[in-house]
Formats: structure tokens, C-alpha cells, sequence
């Protein structure tokens, strides 16, 4: 730019002649030279007055576009209400992060990253089919554990314990699953002899917390669990399989040399960008919370303010996953209800709960985790143990009714271990 123009936009802009300065020398000068403030009133005068093209021609196809999103979401939430307007913000948003990474093919993803598992509409429907027996199964399967857990009364912290010990106690271990069906992860873990990874449990445990008590409205949410995502887990034994044989349970080399070898630059940016970890998200109405349930690695925490929050790492404030709600609509719901659920759960996320920290602490901490682990194990092993001497015929009266807490003490021993996690990476 020669000096007289130089000289000419001071003028202009000394006797602040801003249209000016646009008529007679274009965009990028009118952005350089006029104030900020006066290009924001500018731009909402014309918005106001619905004049997009001089939108476009003042503030650029960036302003513009921005600009016709807004109008997009409002008008779709005038005619269809919020929730719509809200999914078509998120979809908007993954097709963002598509263009930017380059990533434009699901399958091409779930190949290269191995790390996802597509649930969609079309495929859950044609699943159902396929496996209808296995669901079938499994259905009255976890209708009948359900009646077993709800005979007792127990607490939420209990009944969350209780399902997750369980779930171990019942399966051969942890190890990449066969089946994998999409719609119907849970279906790995339907025997004594099946086996699975983060994904299927997570899935299972929610399927039966909601057969226990509909409230819980149990679904399962994506994470990323960063660099230093160890916490204490709960007092639960876990089985890991390898090649056919089992690593004691205090043995991590297993989770090492998965991590190790999802460590690849390329891997870890899939990993950061849709998750590498499967959850169990569960609301407790009472204390307004989105309760977070970690089966393969035995341990709660909660989601707040768009954050995973777990109680078991000893800090003050927890240990924080990233939920990665995008990832999480496509890959684990699929269609426009998951896009809806996923929303809805991050909305409610900063909604006030009815507890303090400390007193989430004291309620779902690790603390009142193994407390609630004793408190089911001995009632369980109590009542067994009564219905075993009850049904004795060979006993007296009064033996029938003396029951040998001894047995409580063995089911309290042989059950629980303490252990420290690694963090779960399926390959």
C-alpha cells in the first residue's frame, strides 16, 4: 500500500468514516483499520436487518457461515423444539472434525484404530435377528439375577458393587471378545466361559441395572483415560486373560504391553480424539447425579460439568477421564436418539447436585465402595447359609437356626483383593 492510501484511511479513520474506508479499500483493510467495537455493532446491525450478502462481503465466509448455523439451530428449534436443534449442533460439530483431521471413513477408522465398536441402527435391528435366542437368553437371564438382587433391599452403592462383582465372579476374565455383536456387546459375557474387554462390560452392567431398577436409565458412555489414569480399585478380583493361561490378579504386564502397543503416533491421536475406554453412566435422582460405574477397572465416579470424575484416586478432587460425547453418539448409540441421549447426559452434567463434594466422597468413595462390598458379601453369604441349614433335615431345631458365620468370613476373603489398575487400551 502506497503511502498517500496510508495516509487517506487516517483521514477516514480519524474522522471515523469507517463505510468508507470499505467502499474504497475493501475487506481486509476495513478489518485491519476500524475499530473492533464498532465492526461488532456493525455486524449485529446487519444481522438484525437480515443483510447476510454484506455479512459476506465486510466479515468474510467465516462470519457468514457462523452466522447461517445460528439462523439454521434457531429456526429448526422454532419448528421442531430443542432437542432436534440440539443433535443437528452435534452432528454439525463431527463433521467439523472429520474435515479437520482427514477422517471421513468409519470403517477406515475402526480398522486403523481399533479401538471402536459401531453401534447403528440398521445393524442392532439386523442383530436382533440374527442372535434373537442369545438375547433371548440373556434376557431371562439377567430378568432372574435381577429378582435375586432386588430381594435384599440394598442401597445403590450396594446394588453398583454388588453387579460388578458379580459380573467378575461369573466370567472367565477379561480378554478380546468373540462375538462383539453390535447392539449386543453384553452377549461375550452371557456364560461361565465367556470373556471380554471394556465395552462388553460396561454394556452388560448397564442392561442389568436396568432389569434392577429402571431409574437408573444405565447407558454407556466413551472416555479417554490420559497418561495417569491409575486409581485404587475397588476390593473386587479380576481375571485376565493370555494365550489360554491367567495373570494373577496383581500382575499388570498384560495392560503394559497393550498400552505399549496402541502407542504408535497415529493410534494415540485416534485414541484422544473418540476414546479408549468404555463406562457405565447411571442417575441417582435423589442426589441430582450421573453416576459413572467402571466395571473392568472396579471403581465409581461421577460426571460433572462435562467431566468423569473418579473417586478412587486419593486426590482431593479425583482423577479426570474426558468424556468424549461425539464419539460416543456415533459409535456406541447410533441414529438421532443416541445423538439426543448424548446431549441430554452432557447438558445435565452441569446441573447442581443435591450432594457436596465431600459428601460424594463419603457416599461413592472407595471407602464406602469396600464397605458396601463386605455389607452384600456377608448378607448374601448369611442368607445362603441360613437356607442351606434350614432345609437340613438332618439337623435339630435349634441347629438349624445357628448360622456359622464362618462361612461369611471365607466368601469375605476368598472374593476381594486390592490391587492397583493400569488402564484398560483394547487394541
Amino acid at each position: 500500500m502506497d503511502k498517500i492510501s496510508k495516509e487517506k484511511i487516517k483521514d477516514l479513520k480519524a474522522r471515523e468514516e469507517y463505510e468508507e474506508i470499505f467502499r474504497e479499500f475493501g475487506q481486509k483493510v476495513y478489518k485491519k483499520y476500524v475499530p473492533h467495537k464498532y465492526r461488532k455493532q456493525d455486524f449485529k446491525k446487519l444481522k438484525r436487518e437480515g443483510k447476510y450478502e454484506d455479512i459476506y462481503n465486510k466479515y468474510g465466509k467465516s462470519k457468514y457461515n457462523q452466522l447461517l448455523v445460528t439462523a439454521m439451530y434457531r429456526e429448526i428449534k422454532d419448528a421442531k423444539g430443542l432437542g432436534p436443534a440440539v443433535a443437528w449442533r452435534i452432528k454439525e460439530g463431527i463433521i467439523a472434525v472429520a474435515k479437520s483431521t482427514g477422517i471421513y471413513s468409519m470403517a477406515a477408522l475402526l480398522t486403523f484404530s481399533g479401538v471402536m465398536s459401531i453401534t447403528s441402527e440398521s445393524s442392532a435391528t439386523e442383530n436382533a435377528e440374527t442372535y434373537k435366542e442369545e438375547i433371548k437368553a440373556y434376557n431371562e437371564h439377567i430378568k432372574e439375577y435381577s429378582n435375586s438382587v432386588n430381594q435384599y433391599g440394598f442401597s445403590d452403592v450396594q446394588i453398583f458393587m454388588k453387579v460388578m462383582d458379580d459380573m467378575w465372579g461369573s466370567i472367565k476374565g477379561y480378554g478380546q471378545p468373540e462375538k462383539d455383536i453390535s447392539g449386543f456387546l453384553e452377549l461375550d459375557l452371557a456364560t461361565e466361559e465367556g470373556f471380554g474387554v471394556c465395552r462388553n462390560m460396561a454394556s452388560d452392567i448397564a442392561r442389568k441395572l436396568n432389569e434392577i431398577n429402571p431409574k437408573y436409565n444405565a447407558r454407556t458412555m466413551r472416555a479417554w483415560m490420559g497418561e495417569d489414569g491409575y486409581y485404587e480399585i475397588a476390593d473386587i478380583q479380576r481375571t485376565f486373560i493370555e494365550t489360554n493361561q491367567t495373570i494373577a490378579d496383581n500382575d499388570n504386564s498384560q495392560e503394559k504391553e497393550q498400552n505399549l502397543a496402541s502407542n504408535d503416533g497415529a493410534t494415540k491421536f485416534i485414541q484422544n480424539a473418540f476414546g479408549n475406554h468404555m463406562l457405565t453412566l447411571v442417575d441417582v435422582p435423589e442426589d441430582n447425579l450421573t453416576i459413572v460405574l467402571d466395571p473392568t477397572n472396579p471403581g465409581i465416579g461421577i460426571y460433572i460439568n462435562g467431566k468423569i470424575i473418579m473417586l478412587n484416586s486419593g486426590e482431593e478432587n479425583g482423577l479426570e477421564f474426558e468424556a468424549k460425547e461425539y464419539s460416543n453418539a456415533i459409535f456406541t448409540h447410533g441414529g438421532i436418539d443416541g445423538i439426543l441421549t448424548v446431549a441430554s447426559d452432557y447438558m445435565r452434567s452441569f446441573q447442581k447436585a443435591n450432594l457436596t463434594f465431600a459428601e460424594i466422597q463419603s457416599k461413592y468413595g472407595l471407602e464406602a465402595q469396600n464397605k458396601a462390598l463386605i455389607e452384600v458379601r456377608a448378607r448374601v453369604a448369611a442368607e445362603d447359609t441360613l437356607k442351606k441349614i434350614q432345609t437340613n433335615d438332618s439337623l435339630s431345631f435349634n441347629e438349624k437356626y445357628k448360622v456359622d458365620l464362618s462361612e461369611i468370613d471365607n466368601i469375605q476373603t476368598t472374593r476381594g483383593t486390592n490391587s492397583q489398575i493400569n488402564y484398560d487400551l483394547e487394541k
